[in-house]
């Protein structure tokens, strides 16, 4: 770690929240009608990893797991200053849910030897927030959750962190290697600029690994995730009526007689 941090920063597509719909018959996500974007809160993550990156020097690399396409959000990274992108891509990963796929990611990230790892608190599709800890989880590394702000302390091989909690807020410090999971709307991600966003558009090639690549191709997928769908039914429409209630000087009176 003397040329700096290995820092990872994981980012993920999603359907577009406005177009998404569950598919009636498997209780799944239909993703085919929906524009695939970056998750919000990974946006966050990307910019700590070049903060971080810019203060104690090393590299940032981008990891991602989907369908081929989903190289797309690895392009945003780059675009926006990550150094590298590799992308999980095999038929095998499909219908893993948070178990399997930070399993999968966690390998990887042991394959890339990282020292940081950096991922948004939850992602828009599923909203669990489980995958971060799970990739700590796996690989026995400390976690710092629902981070607003980050202070590197590289002499002594640890981050500080202050942490979102309810009713207030918590400092916390772990040494390396550690996962940090930034809370939404923490920082200002930078846009992409301009000759940044053609190389990754243009000349950017990610690596893609595979299951097998990994050695997981027993541990991922549907048939091993611990989590299923058992059954989805539609609420049907509540009936609502409305009632004006005239103002006047027995205005109380009348809203609490209606209720």
């Amino acid at each position: 770690m003397t040329d700096g941090w290995n820092i990872v920063v994981c980012v993920k597509q999603v359907p577009d929240a406005d177009d998404v719909s569950i598919d009636p018959e498997t209780g799944r996500l239909n993703r085919s009608d929906a524009e695939a974007v970056m998750n919000a809160p990974d946006y966050n993550a990307v910019e700590a990893a070049l903060e971080l990156r810019d203060e104690v020097g090393g590299t940032v690399t981008a990891l991602s797991m989907g369908p081929p396409n989903a190289d797309a959000v690895l392009r945003m990274a780059v675009g926006m200053g990550a150094d590298d992108g590799v992308l999980l891509s095999d038929p095998a990963f499909g219908g893993s849910d948070t178990w399997p796929t930070s399993l999968a990611l966690a390998r990887a990230v042991d394959e890339l030897d990282a020292d940081v790892v950096f991922g948004g608190e939850e992602t828009t599709d599923s909203s669990t927030g489980q995958v971060p800890p799970g990739i700590a989880a796996h690989n026995g590394w400390a976690q710092l959750t629902y981070v607003e702000e980050l202070e590197a302390r590289p002499d002594e091989e640890r981050l500080a962190a202050r942490r979102d909690i309810e009713g207030g807020y918590e400092r916390v410090a772990a040494d390396l290697p550690v996962v940090v999971a930034m809370g939404f709307g923490e920082n200002d991600p930078r846009p992409a600029g301009l000759h940044r966003k053609i190389y990754a558009e243009t000349d950017f090639e990610p690596e893609t690994w595979t299951a097998e690549d990994l050695g997981v191709e027993d541990e991922v997928g549907l048939a091993v995730s611990p989590t299923q769908v058992g059954g989805m039914d539609t609420a049907d429409p509540v009936p609502r009526e409305q009632e004006v209630v005239e103002d006047s000087e027995e205005l109380a009176e009348q809203i609490a007689e209606v209720i």
